[in-house]
Parts: structure tokens; C-alpha cells; sequence
């Protein structure tokens, strides 16, 4: 659905992909949009924002404060899950606008028994997707958003198993199953970004390459599955 507070399209499919809950928590909150969308969404009864930044848990409470929604959010100055407690009873977790890596701090850190997340990581989903398959995560969805010239992964998962193949682990499962226009988008716009500059250069560093002829391999997926 359109977020009423316009959202980008990065943070409105964050807002989507999560669920209702008696408690959220908005981990590393920014400015608040997020956490005020859920609130005027009615996705949740409470939501507990956590913010490092001073700087900008002062912008989120005042954004709160502005629209009236004060009395839904409990803010909290803290890295990551510090500023909660057990009694906080937290049921669904955002954390969105990080690298992969400090994700995957966060989520060393979290509660012992909450495993529903929706997670936007800006860099390293690859490495992301592989400490949730191996940690008791199944990914739910998957998904590449496009937000002007640029593309975000948005995760959403729970407790279970997950076994994802090579192409999966580095692109996002259901973009290769629900995510087609978007997707293919974003596999011919990278491979001729990489083209160009193999041109410049001559030759591609090993990663690179690497991430080259793998978006080669996902796009000869995409003509197997038209010609079927």
C-alpha cells in the first residue's frame, strides 16, 4: 500500500513486508519515518525505537511529536538491541539502512527468541543471507526495490531452515520468483555498468568478474524460463 507519510520506495516496502505486532521495534530508527508509518498504519499497538545517534532520536521524537503519535513510541538512545529488555516482549524487529555486516552485530545481539525480522541491508547481502541460513533463519521474502537510478534488497524472515542455492545467496531467492521486472532491471543495468568499466580498465578484478559471470548465469535463468 502508498505510505502516508510518502515514503521512499525503499522504506515503503520495508513498512510492507512487516507484519502486524502487539510490539515493534524500529532498530536504529534515523529521523522516525519508519517508525511513525507503522504507527499510522496500524501495524502495532507500540513501537520501540532505538537510535545511537542523539542527533537523530531527537529528530525521530519530534516527528512523533508533530503528528501526534508520541503515546505509540517508546524512544531509546542505544547501539542496536542495548536500550531493550526482556520485558519489552518485542515480537517483529526492523533493522534497515546498514551494512550487512552491522546487521549482522545487531542480530548477535538480539533477543534469544525473536526471529521475525525485516532487514534492508545497503551492502554485503550476500555475506547477510548466509549468517541467516546457517543461524535458524528461513527467508520469506526477498526482494530488490528500485528507488531512482539505485537498488535496495529488502528481507524478510522468521525462525525455520533455509537452504539457498549459489545464485540465491548472492541475488535474493524470490527475485527469481515474484520479482521478475524489478529484478531484470537491475541484472542488465549492473551487467552493463560492469561492461563499461571492463572497457576503461581492460579487466575486471576477481570480484568483480566473479559478480559478472554470475549475473550472466541468473540472466540465462530468465531466457530458459521464457522459452518455457
Amino acid at each position: 500500500m502508498s505510505s502516508v507519510l510518502n515514503l521512499s520506495p525503499r522504506l515503503e516496502a520495508v513498512v510492507d513486508l512487516c507484519p502486524k505486532a502487539k510490539v515493534i521495534a524500529d532498530i536504529g530508527c534515523d529521523h522516525g519515518l519508519v517508525t511513525a508509518e507503522l504507527v499510522l498504519q496500524d501495524k502495532t499497538e507500540e513501537v520501540i525505537a532505538t537510535e545511537k545517534s542523539a542527533q537523530c532520536l531527537n529528530k525521530a521524537v519530534s516527528l512523533a511529536d508533530s503528528i501526534n503519535i508520541l503515546q505509540f513510541v517508546s524512544f531509546r538512545e542505544g547501539d542496536g538491541f542495548e536500550p531493550t529488555t526482556k520485558h519489552d516482549k518485542i515480537k517483529v524487529a526492523i533493522i534497515a539502512g546498514m551494512g550487512g555486516d552491522e546487521i549482522i552485530k545487531i542480530l548477535e545481539n538480539k533477543p534469544k527468541k525473536l526471529y521475525d525480522f525485516v532487514l534492508q541491508p545497503m551492502k554485503d547481502a550476500p555475506k547477510l543471507r548466509e549468517y541467516l541460513v546457517s543461524h535458524g533463519f528461513k527467508i520469506l521474502v526477498d526482494k530488490l526495490v528500485r528507488e531512482d537510478n539505485r537498488f535496495y534488497d529488502v528481507i524478510r524472515v522468521t525462525k525455520g531452515k533455509d537452504n539457498l542455492n549459489e545464485l540465491e545467496l548472492i541475488f535474493g531467492k524470490t527475485n527469481f520468483t515474484d520479482n521478475y521486472e524489478v529484478f531484470y532491471e537491475y541484472l542488465i543495468a549492473r551487467q552493463k555498468q560492469l561492461a563499461d568499466f571492463k572497457a576503461q580498465v581492460g579487466a575486471l578484478a576477481s570480484k568483480l568478474q566473479f559478480e559478472y559471470n554470475k549475473i550472466g548465469e541468473a540472466l540465462s535463468l530468465f531466457e530458459e524460463q521464457a522459452e518455457n
